[in-house]
């Protein structure tokens, strides 16, 4: 018999409880959006099947269908609301693929209220629903669950949220949030910044001490130019920022950027990853360095745990400590994971002070267990071997992984890692990237 529940719809209802108990509204910058966000794209993936490829040589993503819906809606007017994200998303040049197009939405739709009308109209259409999702393996395509997920976003339209849709330039690649800010600078021909271009972003290279843009810090090095009196910057070419500015020779200037560093004083990692090729380019180029604001700092993620280091191969380091390993056979699924770690503590003790300091290394296709000494690889696997992931509910500073020893769908051989963190908060949000990381691999490779 199937389970009447998912556990995506578990994360969801939690995610939702705690958003509903905030007196504020809900920012870009607010820790429990990005897990908000990404449990609505895991349950618009799962089950989504791939029609019309011609051999599965390209995939589609939930965006496909959300635009198709107004070709569907011969009997019911579509939701102007709905119409107008719609055209926002199609027409916005700051995202370029149907994952960015589709995030994009989500954000629209969260801030208006209407992300159940997505939904609405294609459950509406039950051959529709069926030539998109798998009933056994989606949730959207399931009866039963569907209606659990309905109840969740009447629950959603309770909550504000107050989000900035223009701050989407990143959203082909990430759901982590830049701090975006506007400036009105004082007329002038030149603006004192060094710009390059990398990967369609406009990457400031460096600022000329004295210049307008420098003026208390306004624009830094590492900040990504956004927009120049109104006009989008992304994928533009080389000379169009002095163009502009020739342009509108005498104005005031009108100048948008994504900061190089997030609002808990880490290099913002996409932009990160472009500075190295400056590094490459120009040498003597100072990287930017991730800041330390202290207690005070209102991203911390608090309670005993640590900010995350960045290695210079974009990679996020977390320093934890192993507590050890077992072997749970051919089945690598997440029921076992509670148990699993249940023996290794049993076997290993539950003394902190004994466990190995490792640090444990996030890279976009593996995970790599590092000696903190010298930083030589004690083991590391790719995301498809890693089956699954997770924690016990009554000691949630302990987490683990379990591997296969090849590719995780395949594999007969499972081995549970289980490694103990300095919070509950860090546990979570090292569970959370994981996840991330094994399904984004699913999704691209």
């Amino acid at each position: 018999m199937a389970s009447n529940k998912d556990p995506l719809l578990t994360e969801l209802k939690g995610i939702i409880l705690k958003l509903r108990s905030e007196d504020k509204p809900i920012n870009d910058h607010h820790l429990e959006l990005r897990n908000l966000c990404e449990c609505f794209e895991k349950i618009f993936r799962k089950g989504l099947k791939n029609p019309g490829s011609l051999f599965g040589l390209y995939k589609r993503d939930y965006w496909s269908w959300i635009e198709s819906l107004p070709n569907y809606t011969f009997n019911e007017r579509l939701n102007p609301l709905f119409s107008i994200a719609l055209e926002e998303c199609r027409n916005s040049q700051k995202v370029r693929t149907d994952q960015g197009r589709g995030r994009l939405f989500i954000r629209i739709a969260l801030t208006k209220k209407i992300l159940s009308v997505a939904l609405e109209h294609l459950v509406l259409n039950p051959k529709l629903t069926e030539y998109w999702y798998k009933p056994e393996l989606s949730i959207i395509g399931n009866e039963i669950f569907i209606e659990s997920l309905m109840s969740l976003l009447f629950l959603i339209t309770e909550i504000k949220f107050d989000l900035n849709v223009k701050n989407a330039s990143f959203l082909d690649e990430t759901w982590m949030m830049g701090v975006m800010k506007q400036f009105e600078l004082v007329p002038c021909k030149d603006l004192g910044v060094y710009v390059k271009h990398i990967s369609n972003k406009a990457v400031v290279a460096s600022v000329e001490a004295g210049s307008v843009a420098e003026e208390n810090n306004k624009i830094e090095v590492g900040d990504v130019v956004d927009e120049l009196f109104g006009e989008n910057l992304h994928g533009v070419s080389k000379g169009k920022i002095p163009r502009l500015i020739k342009d509108h020779e005498g104005w005031p200037i009108y100048i948008t950027v994504v900061k190089c560093y997030m609002k808990n004083g880490r290099v913002y990692p996409p932009i990160y990853e472009r500075l190295r090729y400056v590094k490459d380019e120009m040498p003597e180029f100072d990287m930017p360095r991730d800041r330390n604001l202290g207690p005070s700092n209102p991203e911390s993620i608090g309670n005993g745990a640590q900010q995350p280091e960045l290695a210079s191969d974009g990679s996020t380091i977390y320093r934890l400590k192993y507590v050890g390993n077992i072997n749970v056979g051919e089945d690598g699924g997440t029921y076992i994971i509670e148990s699993a770690i249940n023996k290794v503590m049993k076997l290993n003790g539950t003394d902190e002070d004994n466990f190995k300091p490792v640090c444990l290394h996030l890279g976009e296709t593996k995970v790599s267990i590092k000696s903190p000494d010298n930083d030589d690889v004690i083991f590391q696997h790719s995301y498809p071997e890693i089956s699954s992931c997770g924690r016990r509910l009554d000691a949630v500073n302990y987490l683990a992984y379990v591997a296969g020893d090849t590719t995780c769908t395949i594999s007969k051989n499972f081995i549970c890692y289980v490694f103990y963190a300095n919070a509950e908060a860090e546990s979570r949000t090292i569970l959370r990237n994981i996840a991330q990381g094994f399904g984004r691999t699913t999704w691209f490779v």
